[in-house]
C-alpha cells in the first residue's frame, strides 16, 4: 500500500491540497505517531504495512506462551 492510499496518510495530503502549511501538517503527524519524511513521497510504500504483517504473525505466537504461563 502506497502513503497516499493509507488512511492514516491520506488526511495529511488532503491538508496539503487545502493549503494547510506544511509544516503545520508535519508537526501534526510527529504528535500522532506518523513519518513526516512520508508527507513528501506519497506514492511510496507504507512502511508500517510490512511490520504490521510482522506483528501480527508474532502476536499468534504470544498467545499460545501466555496460556503456558498463566498454568504455572
Amino acid at each position: 500500500m502506497t502513503v497516499a492510499k493509507d488512511p492514516r496518510y491520506a488526511r495529511y495530503l488532503k491538508m496539503v491540497q487545502v493549503g494547510v502549511p506544511v509544516m503545520a501538517i508535519k508537526n501534526k503527524m510527529v504528535q500522532e505517531g506518523l513519518d513526516p519524511k512520508l508527507l513528501d513521497t506519497p506514492d511510496a510504500p507504507v512502511p508500517d504495512a510490512v511490520k504490521k504483517k510482522t506483528l501480527d504473525h508474532d502476536d499468534d505466537s504470544d498467545d499460545g506462551s501466555e496460556s503456558g504461563q498463566q498454568a504455572l
